[in-house]
């Protein structure tokens, strides 16, 4: 008790200024630490995903491209193939067939060369070389010399280059075209024409018969492979790596080619032999591993050349024939880059904000002090009135101050309000009393302005009224409803015969049984003299006539009063029909009950 005692007088020695402003700066200051923190932990949680998540799209991206780009060549050779078999394509003029084939390598672009070979040995093949046309065959499509040709972009010889001996029947690409029609893709190996590196694929003409009379194919060389690379969007920096399992490049997104050139041939290049660092670091990252990555899918960073690098290892393959290694690397400031930049941005505006928020609480604070010091004042102008409520103080500060000229003002407040409560409480229970006596008057009101006064069922007026409304639903929601209209039969008999105020029992009678026989939904009411009016919501024709019939024939069954009266009632019924009026469906229904009285009454006509 002691020290806590000593505590409150040594809070209470403080100013409201230091008391406002030193808790909140703490509050502020540790608030602001945490976030950044948790916002930082955020970043870094959001960065990984980010990593993961583009690795994996931008190796699905690169498969997407490069199974279309294989796709064009298997296109291309069984296109031909069709042309064949309808006899769109001519097979003995070599030439012409050379030309055709030239054409569609420069039409499309992930082929290089496009070829054609017999079962006599015959071969006519066409591509670009070194910016040139060529156009090789043996003479008639018959097994013999392979000339090699130079064309002008006319279609004529202008330069004739060597002749090589060549039986196309002996190479793998016509082999393994087999006859159950399916593509067959060769290793890469270097080319007949030139010593240049590439790779086959093929498709086989076969007869209905079920013989094999020839094979088209198409060459992919792997230098223009590695340019189509080079057109794959990932991102700025990023080098994407085809290897084969001999771990030989394929192709590259680099400028570096895929072979080496020795004595004019071109020799495969191995990964670990690039001069690319990312390349070759990555290589080798596999070999020191034991090659798990690719079985096992694994996203690593390795750094190259101070700069991190994520690699993404995985296997490609187009149809269980091409059977390669990718590898995707892709420099750290790619992926996380813009997020890394964002933050630090982020930090410099949180912490200048933070500044700025301190200054203007302190000013602030400041700001607040003067208006109260000054409420102060004027309260004290007032303490000579006594006020009721008081709150106990020990505050030496402003606020004590306040409460203290607070406590003087408060009994007189106590009384005043006290006065204003009783007076509002008369006035709102008089308030009361008078809105429920006008509701109540007004319900009246509306009841009897609706109500027929002798059989307190609905009048005229509210008849028409409801008509309109149910014509406004038919029209709206595409609904029918029917009218009826009944008439007592002979009542000024029962007048004439047994006085008025018998023939109103007889009405009332009358409304008692149509009012306890019509359903909820339809309204009943008075429309004129002896006349009722039975509205039917939803009801069609011959229902409202089947209706209108059985009251008939009830009522007619009705014993009413001591005379013994019985009545008959005759009854027209209309169903409203598009674009009726009110008018319209009540002359209908009028008409028809003046049938019913014409042919004899007791009767309901529709």
């Amino acid at each position: 008790m002691k020290k806590q005692s000593v505590y409150f007088r040594l809070v209470n020695r403080l100013s409201l200024r230091t008391i406002i402003v030193i808790p909140v700066f703490i509050i502020l200051l540790l608030g602001s630490t945490l976030s950044y923190f948790q916002i930082k932990k955020f970043v870094t949680k959001y960065s990984g995903k980010v990593i993961a998540t583009n690795q994996g799209r931008i190796k699905n991206h690169i498969y997407d491209h490069l199974d279309d780009y294989f796709a064009i060549p298997e296109m291309v050779n069984k296109y031909n193939a069709i042309l064949v078999k309808n006899k769109q394509l001519n097979m003995e003029d070599e030439q012409l067939l050379g030309k055709i084939l030239l054409n569609q390598v420069k039409s499309n672009t992930a082929i290089d060369y496009a070829y054609f070979a017999n079962s006599d040995g015959g071969i006519v093949s066409s591509g670009l070389y070194e910016g040139t046309n060529r156009i090789s065959y043996t003479e008639k499509l018959q097994g013999g010399a392979f000339k090699i040709n130079e064309f002008d972009e006319e279609g004529n010889t202008f330069n004739y280059i060597k002749s090589v001996e060549f039986d196309p029947r002996k190479k793998d690409w016509y082999i393994e075209a087999d006859e159950d029609g399916r593509s067959y893709w060769t290793e890469v190996y270097s080319g007949v024409q030139e010593p240049i590196l590439g790779m086959s694929t093929s498709y086989p003409i076969i007869l209905s018969s079920g013989e094999k009379i020839g094979v088209f194919g198409t060459d992919i060389l792997l230098d223009q492979l590695a340019e189509f690379l080079k057109t794959i969007e990932i991102t700025r920096n990023s080098v994407v790596c085809l290897v084969d399992e001999k771990g030989l490049i394929v192709a590259s997104s680099t400028d570096e080619k895929p072979f080496k050139d020795i004595d004019g041939s071109q020799v495969r290049l191995a990964a670990v032999e690039s001069k690319n660092a990312v390349i070759r670091e990555g290589y080798s990252k596999i070999i020191d591993e034991g090659n798990h990555y690719f079985n096992e899918q694994i996203k690593d960073r390795i750094k190259v050349m101070g700069e991190d690098y994520y690699y993404c290892f995985s296997k490609y393959s187009y149809k269980d024939k091409i059977k390669w290694n990718l590898m995707i690397s892709i420099p750290r400031e790619d992926l996380i880059g813009d997020i890394e930049l964002l933050f630090d941005d982020f930090s410099i505006i949180f912490f200048a904000v933070l500044i700025v928020i301190l200054i203007a609480y302190i000013l602030i604070s400041r700001w607040i002090m003067r208006p109260i010091t000054s409420l102060n004042s004027k309260v004290n102008e007032i303490a000579e009135d006594n006020w009721g409520v008081q709150i106990e103080t020990h505050r030496r500060d402003e606020i004590g101050q306040l409460t203290r000229s607070f406590n003087v003002m408060s009994i007189k407040l106590r009384d005043y309000l006290l006065m204003l409560n009783n007076k509002q409480e008369e006035l709102e229970e008089i308030n009361t009393t008078l809105e429920e006596m006008v509701h109540e008057r007004t319900k009246e009101l509306e009841l009897l302005t609706i109500t027929d006064s002798l059989t307190n069922i609905y009048n005229k007026r509210y008849l028409m009224k409801k008509l309109e409304e149910n014509i406004d639903t038919s029209k709206r929601y595409n609904k029918t409803f029917s009218v009826v209209i009944f008439d007592i039969d002979y009542f000024k008999k029962v007048n004439d015969t047994y006085g008025h105020i018998e023939g109103d029992f007889t009405l009332k009678e009358v409304t008692n049984f149509l009012s306890s026989s019509i359903r909820d939904d339809d309204v009943l009411g008075r429309y004129g003299g002896e006349e009722f009016m039975v509205i039917m919501p939803n009801t069609e024709l011959n229902e409202a006539y089947i209706a209108a019939d059985t009251y008939r024939d009830e009522l007619s069954k009705l014993v009413i009063g001591s005379n013994n009266i019985k009545i008959t009632i005759s009854g027209g019924v209309a169903e409203y029909r598009e674009d009726d009026s009110i008018l319209d469906i009540i002359n209908r229904a009028d008409n028809n009950l003046y049938k019913a009285k014409e042919s004899g009454r007791n009767k309901i006509i529709k």
